[in-house]
């Protein structure tokens, strides 16, 4: 499979043990983000950033979406495997492996696995913070028991 240029991403991570900021470098962030069985995890938290990797599956979320939401922040997310819809103030768009998708501040959307029983799996970049800084959550129900 062919990827464009995230071989190595440099950004920042929160270490919650100390409350500092450090640079750090994600070397394979397309591998990395395919291994994941989780449906949520916070693989980086800055101060004004986010990249959490998710896998939409039934094993994860039995509706097999991420679920409409909207942020007041903006989001992209990168369809690393799979086949999906994503929907943007009700627009309805497929979306497949290598896609990305701009979710500016204010917009209703969710993310769809059209793949059956097979992951959807992607990386979301927010401009905020979403979840806890090193979060993990193996379901999305598990998520909401926190």
């Amino acid at each position: 499979m062919k990827y464009f240029a995230f071989v190595l991403l440099a950004c920042t991570s929160l270490h919650a043990e100390t409350g500092n900021i450090q640079p750090m470098i994600v070397e394979n962030l397309i591998k990395q983000a395919q291994k994941n069985e989780n449906w949520k995890i916070a693989l980086a938290t800055g101060k004004y950033e986010q990249i959490v990797f998710m896998n939409i599956s039934p094993a994860t979320n039995p509706q097999n979406e991420i679920g409409m939401e909207v942020h007041p922040f903006d989001q992209a997310i990168f369809i690393v495997e799979g086949k999906g819809k994503a929907v943007l103030d009700g627009k309805i768009t497929p979306v497949k492996e290598g896609d990305l998708i701009f979710i500016p501040t204010g917009t209703s959307h969710n993310v769809i696995n059209l793949g059956g029983q097979k992951e959807l799996k992607i990386i979301s970049f927010y401009s905020s913070t979403d979840i806890p800084a090193a979060a993990v959550y193996p379901t999305k129900e598990s998520e909401g028991n926190e």
